[in-house]
């Protein structure tokens, strides 16, 4: 039977972090931290703690369950409950992995949480004090009704806690009495509410209010009703726990911590969730230096939150052993950076470059990174650059970073840059739902300095929900258990043989999809396979350089007259193909022949296009003419970018802009003109049949595997473009071994019944292609 009093088993089981209720004693009472859902309190040997206080650590520390272990049995207190549950210590060791998922059952978030109760006091004091964007004064109230659970507020000592001198408004004692009863009798722990859940209130006090609410309630109260937006690129976006606890847990890893002094570093601090989340497990961990600690942030809320719970850290947990400076700049990269940093940790501002209205940011940038950026880069490729020069030689990198720097050809030099300059140790790709209030794709990335030849650990987590929490929960468990891999479903974790793995690219992939990128890249070694852009030309469509003024439907179509037909084509976009057929759908305005535009006046374009002209042309001639793409435009009635290659009618493969194997097609005809979307051009000669063999493998399932290892994941699938499908290994038809298979007969037989619409024969395609031209996967 298991040894539940063991702390490592838990550990070592349910993937959790545990840190003591209490840093000053050294007691056998635990949170174990994930990241918000599932943590829970553990104590691991029966004391003399009541039932309210358990039900007051359990609720402070923003959990529902503490798990107490009291001799044979185990106790939960709930304090949504009025009685603990008790299970025998045997079924628990038993089952334990299904104990996990039964607390699991029992932490649905409501709104008697320690966090909305106190964003409901927090919304009151912001209708008090009208702060439409930066809540100071509102924090700062909210700062000392904390206070208020350990002393009387009457002589407030502002320096003690540091915080900002105040007018405490009349009726404060209303809510220093609400927050003391609590709440359903559970009584607020101060010590446990500022460690382990003030700092989700950073996130709430960086929403701008849109409208406040007037009302009073039947006591004389500011109404906690308010219209809010995020305030993007104010600062950063919040950092989640999960994310900056599991890039403390691992670079406290690879630090010295002999060394008699740590100096960290944040350049975004927002409200120090790192640094408080690095104090906490540097305690946790014995650490018997002393820190110190360096933040910056452009948000005047973030500064005073830090300050206010550093300063508590500081004289509760720390005392002489930290010292600490935190600094509202406008600019982080126009900072002076030492360059004897042990460790810095950032979530950077993920600003891209259009959003840089500041001449003087975008000089930053520019100057930050010199020439290992191709274009208009993000804001937090500056940083991360800047973050790597200014570690010290035995110094570690922990950080937040767009995935965009692992794959874009634009971040090239930078990869290349950061990669003889640190040790890459892990890179872990989260998708797109890390951040509550964008949709930006997050990467985790760690290194440290000196430089020597190590393959850094792979985390590749599938763009869904809640899939980067259980994902990081694993990366800890196999880190206890030290196992080599996990290889989910929905995730991976491994250390592979080579990285990158990917040529020019440090794209993380599935464990699967690493075994079978090894495998096709040999059949590439040993020329059995080349590269897309060996074989085609994947060409852009059309840029209208506006929304859809040259578009008309089917039924507008029919309508136009006779002669003015011939200047419209059939569109590619996005709602024209599925599973190899094209639909006609739509048309568009295209007045081109070979040697380019038809019309050279807009006097013969009146005459010969008489009812476009007069019924959409002319009525959008302004909107035209100030198309802010005119780059090849030499006529304002024409496209911005025609795409000349299509000028004259020929048979193509085309695709989707996005998507995966349903979105390809082949016009043989030529009608078609592509706007969003490419064409496939082959480089060489192709014959029908040759179209007919790319359509069957492209629409393959085996093919959306290859997308997922070589191309970029969006929301709506893969891009299809030639800067993210021309590195993907197919076979060549101009080869004559390829030409003359069976393989390739079978396969020109398939694409010619998927063009017919015949996509029942899409299940078969997988196993054709692997036998003939993928052997051994």
């Amino acid at each position: 039977m298991k040894n539940l009093s063991e702390i490592l088993v838990w550990k070592q089981n349910f993937g959790l972090l545990p840190i003591h209720l209490k840093p000053t004693i050294n007691d056998f009472s635990y949170v174990m931290l994930n990241g918000g859902y599932g943590d829970f309190c553990l104590q691991t040997v029966k004391d003399n703690t009541t039932e309210t206080e358990y039900y007051s650590k359990s609720w402070s520390s923003n959990t529902k369950n503490f798990v107490v272990l009291d001799k044979e049995k185990i106790k939960i207190y709930n304090w949504q409950k009025d009685k603990p549950e008790i299970i025998s210590q045997k079924d628990v060791a038993d089952n334990f992995s299904k104990f996990y998922t039964y607390l699991l059952s029992k932490t649905v978030r409501t709104p008697r949480d320690v966090v909305p109760f106190i964003t409901d006091i927090f919304r009151r004091f912001r209708n008090l004090t009208l702060e439409k964007k930066s809540p100071v004064e509102a924090l700062n109230l909210l700062f000392i009704l904390l206070t208020t659970l350990e002393e009387d507020y009457v002589n407030f000592d502002f320096a003690k806690w540091n915080i900002d001198a105040v007018n405490i408004p009349s009726g404060f004692d209303n809510y220093v009495d609400r927050i003391k009863k609590g709440i359903i009798n559970v009584a607020p722990d101060f010590d446990l509410i500022i460690r382990h859940s003030a700092g989700v209130l950073f996130q709430e006090a960086q929403k701008e209010v849109l409208y406040f609410d007037p009302q009073i309630d039947l006591w004389g109260n500011p109404s906690s009703k308010i219209d809010t937006s995020a305030a993007l690129y104010s600062s950063i976006h919040y950092t989640p726990p999960y994310i900056a606890r599991t890039i403390v847990e691992n670079v406290l890893r690879k630090l010295d911590l002999s060394k008699h002094t740590l100096k960290i570093f944040d350049p975004a601090c927002g409200s120090a969730e790192f640094l408080i989340e690095v104090l906490k497990q540097l305690k946790e961990l014995n650490y018997e230096g002393s820190v110190e600690i360096i933040g910056w942030d452009s948000s005047p809320t973030a500064i005073n939150t830090s300050k206010f719970l550093l300063a508590y850290e500081k004289r509760i947990v720390w005392n002489n052993r930290l010292n600490f400076e935190i600094d509202l700049v406008n600019d982080s990269l126009t900072q002076h950076w030492s360059n004897d940093y042990d460790l810095i940790l950032m979530n950077p501002p993920f600003v891209s470059w259009e959003l840089l209205k500041n001449k003087d940011d975008q000089s930053a940038v520019r100057e930050t990174l010199g020439n290992n950026f191709i274009g208009k880069p993000n804001q937090a490729s500056a940083f991360f650059y800047k973050a790597i020069q200014h570690i010290n030689q035995e110094g570690v990198l922990g950080c937040v970073i767009p995935s965009s720097i692992l794959t874009l050809d634009a971040y090239k030099n930078l990869r290349a840059a950061t990669n003889d300059l640190l040790t890459i140790a892990f890179i872990a790709k989260l998708g797109n739902f890390v951040f509550e209030d964008a949709l930006t794709d997050v990467t985790i990335f760690i290194g440290q300095k000196p430089k020597i030849n190590i393959i850094p650990t792979i985390l590749w987590a599938s763009n869904e929900k809640g899939v980067a929490q259980n994902a990081l929960r694993d990366f800890r468990k196999m880190t206890y258990s030290n196992e080599l891999a996990v290889d989910e479903k929905k995730y991976s974790l491994y250390q592979p043989v080579s990285f990158p793995l990917i040529r020019d690219s440090w794209k993380p992939i599935s464990l699967n999809e690493n075994e079978l990128l090894k495998t096709i890249e040999r059949f590439v070694k040993e020329k059995k396979l080349v590269r897309i852009e060996d074989v085609f030309n994947v060409s852009l469509g059309i840029r209208q350089g506006a929304k859809n003024i040259f578009k008309i439907n089917e039924s507008e179509y029919e309508q136009m007259p006779l002669n003015e037909k011939k200047y419209f084509r059939l569109v590619i976009d996005n709602d024209a193909i599925n599973d190899a057929t094209l639909f006609k759908k739509q048309y568009i305005w295209y007045p081109y022949y070979k040697a380019g535009m038809i019309f050279k006046s807009e006097d013969e374009l009146a005459v010969n296009a008489s009812t476009f002209y007069k019924k959409v042309l002319k009525p959008n001639e302004t909107i035209l003419k100030n198309r802010k793409d005119k780059v090849v435009l030499t006529n304002w009635w024409g496209h911005t970018r025609p795409g000349n290659w299509q000028f004259e009618k020929g048979a193509k493969l085309v695709s989707t802009e996005f998507g995966k194997s349903n979105s390809f097609a082949f016009d043989k005809t030529g009608e078609f003109v592509v706007e969003r979307g490419n064409a496939w051009l082959p480089r060489n000669k192709f014959s029908d049949g040759d179209y007919f063999f790319y359509l069957a493998l492209f629409s393959s399932s085996f093919f959306d595997k290859l997308l997922s290892i070589y191309s970029k994941q969006l929301l709506s699938g893969w891009d299809l473009g030639k800067k993210h499908t021309k590195e993907i290994p197919i076979p060549n038809v101009h080869s004559e071994d390829i030409k003359n298979s069976i393989g390739y007969i079978k396969l020109v037989e398939k694409g010619k019944e998927l063009s017919m619409g015949n996509s029942y024969i899409k299940p078969v395609l997988n196993d054709l292609i692997i036998k003939y031209f993928y052997p051994h996967i």
